[in-house]
């Protein structure tokens, strides 16, 4: 697989995203293509289209009319959630009664069913996870460990897609440079990974992105000054 396209359409996604902000996100008719080695800005206002976006491409959110396609074929969820790994997520197990598990049990399962790496030890060398940490699910996790432990899960589960949340410009700074998740940015290019950063502003992006993708969704171009009641009555 080299190339993922995604297919959305108008309508309201709801989301329940690592930050603790529950909100819908607007998307509108439109196709995105991601190409594998490359790094993704998607710029768009708060609950504009981004988050959908790795919603979709992590399959976090059921799909309505949505589509998702590697290399020109059609993918089901199940496929698209192999691939993709949504960021901040808490890992939980059980289907009836949930439990969040901890950093530890997260690296052990992964380190088992995937053999990317011979230990948890030698996965928490290589993310600088250190010990004290490894007994706390990701949501009690600091917020400079979780981002890059959450890394660390999908690098070992042999992820593709790494799919960040929508970020405002400070949680853009702090996710980035406190966790140090840029640091490994090179080498997921090098390995034909794919990051997805979906935020406020083209400029938290530039010199970290190879590509921007500027969402225009009419919802969020409106302008007060151009509505007629306004310039009847102000």
């Amino acid at each position: 697989m080299e190339k993922v396209i995604l297919e959305t359409h108008e309508r309201f996604v709801p989301v329940s995203n690592p930050f603790g902000e529950k909100n819908n996100d607007y998307t509108i008719d439109n196709v995105f293509v991601f190409e594998r080695g490359k790094i993704y800005g998607v710029i768009c206002e708060h609950g504009g289209g981004g988050e959908s976006i790795s919603l979709l491409l992590s399959n976090q959110v059921p799909r309505e009319e949505e589509k998702v396609y590697f290399d020109n074929q059609e993918v089901d969820p199940f496929t698209v959630g192999q691939a993709g790994w949504y960021m901040g997520k808490s890992l939980y197990s059980g289907r009836l009664i949930k439990r969040e598990i901890t950093l530890r049990m997260a690296m052990k399962y992964a380190v088992n069913r995937y053999h990317k790496y011979k230990s948890i030890e030698e996965m928490a060398e290589d993310f600088v996870l250190e010990p004290g940490i490894w007994d706390y699910g990701l949501s009690r996790s600091c917020r400079w460990v979780k981002w890059r432990a959450s890394l660390a899960i999908g690098y070992a589960s042999n992820r593709i897609i790494y799919c960040f949340p929508w970020m405002n410009t400070l949680h853009f700074y702090d996710c980035l440079i406190d966790s140090s998740v840029f640091r490994f940015f090179k080498r997921f290019k090098e390995e034909g990974l794919i990051v997805i950063l979906p935020t406020s502003r083209r400029e938290n992006v530039e010199g970290v992105v190879d590509e921007i993708i500027q969402i225009h969704c009419p919802r969020f171009e409106r302008v007060v000054t151009d509505n007629e009641y306004f310039r009847e009555h102000f």
